[in-house]
């Protein structure tokens, strides 16, 4: 078997800044009660009822929408466009079968519906290759867990195990009381094959029973498609068959890898499989809301700083929920994303007041669709209301409302490699401590464009894409601390007269 190294491991350096030891974290000082009142205000708005989950597919989006937008227009932001904040996109929201899929796995012809099933992000298109095991797909570089270390997927199709390991001490990342982590979501094991060359994906629910509800529904997998990756479900009893048949006996080795948590990957020696997928998506229009800052410096106006924070959510949790028994019922996303875009008009409303004002222009933007697929950003990087060449950074704000430990995270803090002392300066006078890692959200779409991109994030939780992800478990005091350590780090970035140099991170989507 190769060494392969398309997957760089993530930068787990800890900036540890000076703490000033002062309030509890749950209490805030009176001088804060402002902005956290605010933050509280947009969080519990924008996750109550009637905001039906802000799901694309649900009238909830649009009422969050119209919010976001009234609230821009208090601050005096410019429009984007034509007198309308609004930047109008089309994102898939379901999707059905449609002309030939078929699948050939060895010598065995699969039935569709029986045997397999396209996953709802697939592209369409056919593919034919060697199997490649990779165990259960993932790459959790902060914890020297890697299922693609020694392999190479290279141009082939690869069988990976759905869910992750059991955690084997604290220290794990994977899911603890029986609830999954992000790396068992099936977009973050589709885009980590993706990343290490593969051309296709082909999933396995070894826990499964064998019953009716094995394979996944199309629309429950929905979501945006990488450029030509076939994504399929495969039955676990056809699956074990063709291995075995292989010499690899895949229960006996899933128990191993589970037993030891240690990768046990490699080729499937001569086993080969051929799929074909053609699927009929359904759009619905939707929006990016965006209001502009213009900058206050002759020159420096020209050039810009980009803050974003997705608004939409899982509806009613019919794609991308964790809790299959709550399906149905409103999926709130006070975490996922109310706490971000609650920061982010915290920030817009902080930037507009500020006298004189920032010299360079901010783009203040609130993404559509990022969780089905990164929509959104991806839209608003290839259609920008202000020339993306001019845009000098970009900041995303997504899940920030979960802080524990006064610890706060930074993906891709090193995309420029001058950010890292910008955020030191940033969080001083802040107690607070920060640490640098990867993960996939919207800066990577801009990550694409060559803008150094940081995400802020104060970490997973048990809520995760659960209904209940409600208001009252955000910590408040923790997201002023956001809002006062990213606003220092903004006025900096609009401020500095100093190039950045641009590093462009590893390719990473997490689901």
């Amino acid at each position: 078997m190769n060494l392969k190294a398309l997957f760089a491991a993530a930068l787990l350096v800890t900036i540890c800044l000076a703490p000033l030891g002062a309030a509890k974290e749950n209490s805030l000082p009176a001088s804060e009660n402002v902005i956290g009142t605010e933050l509280a205000r947009h969080a519990r708005t924008l996750s109550a009822d009637d905001m039906t989950g802000r799901g694309v597919d649900t009238p909830g989006i649009a009422k969050a929408r119209d919010y976001i937008a009234a609230e821009f227009k208090k601050y005096g932001l410019a429009t984007a466009g034509e007198n309308s904040y609004f930047q109008r996109l089309e994102v898939t929201t379901g999707v059905e079968t449609a002309g030939e899929n078929s699948a050939r796995l060895g010598e065995l012809e699969l039935v569709l519906g029986r045997d397999w099933t396209p996953l709802g992000f697939s592209a369409s298109g056919g593919v034919a290759g060697e199997i490649v095991f990779a165990g259960y797909g993932i790459t959790a570089a902060d914890y020297a867990y890697d299922d693609y270390a020694g392999i190479d997927a290279q141009g082939k199709i690869v069988l990976a195990l759905r869910y992750e390991p059991p955690p084997k001490d604290a220290a794990s990342p994977f899911g603890k009381s029986g609830r999954p982590s992000r790396y068992a979501a099936l977009r973050t094991k589709a885009a980590n094959a993706h990343a290490h060359g593969a051309r296709a994906l082909v999933l396995v629910d070894l826990s499964s029973d064998g019953g009716s509800d094995e394979l996944i529904p199309l629309g429950r997998s929905t979501g945006r498609s990488e450029e030509g990756f076939i994504a399929v479900q495969l039955r676990r009893q056809v699956a074990e068959q063709a291995l075995g048949d292989a010499g690899l006996p895949l229960t006996e080795i899933k128990r191993r890898i589970d037993a030891e948590e240690r990768p046990r990957s490699g080729i499937v020696p001569g086993l080969r499989a051929a799929l074909t997928v053609n699927l009929k998506k359904t759009v619905r229009p939707s929006d990016n809301v965006v209001g502009i800052l213009p900058g206050s410096d002759p020159k420096l106006k020209n050039e810009s700083i980009v803050i974003g924070a997705h608004y939409d959510h899982l509806g009613f949790g019919h794609y991308g929920t964790m809790d299959p028994a709550g399906e149905g019922q409103i999926h709130h996303g006070a975490d996922d994303n109310a706490s971000g875009t609650a920061v982010l008009l915290s920030l817009a409303e902080r930037f507009a007041r500020l006298r004189p004002g920032p010299s360079r222009t901010i783009v203040f933007v609130a993404f559509t669709g990022e969780e089905l697929g990164l929509y959104g950003s991806k839209y608003f990087a290839d259609h920008p209301p202000v020339p993306i060449a001019s845009a000098r950074a970009m900041i995303n704000l997504d899940m920030v409302g979960r802080m524990k430990d006064n610890r706060l995270m930074v993906n891709s803090a090193d995309s420029a490699a001058e950010l890292r002392t910008m955020m030191e300066r940033a969080a001083q006078g802040v107690n607070i401590e920060m640490k640098a890692t990867g993960g996939g959200s919207d800066h990577v779409s801009f990550h694409d464009k060559n803008v150094p991109a940081v995400h802020f994030y104060t970490g997973m939780h048990e809520d995760y894409h659960r209904p209940s992800d409600t208001w009252e478990k955000l910590n408040v005091p923790g997201m002023v601390k956001v809002s006062d350590i990213v606003f220092a780090f903004a006025k900096e970035l609009a401020a500095t007269r100093e190039p950045l140099t641009f590093v462009k991170p590893p390719s990473r989507r997490d689901g």
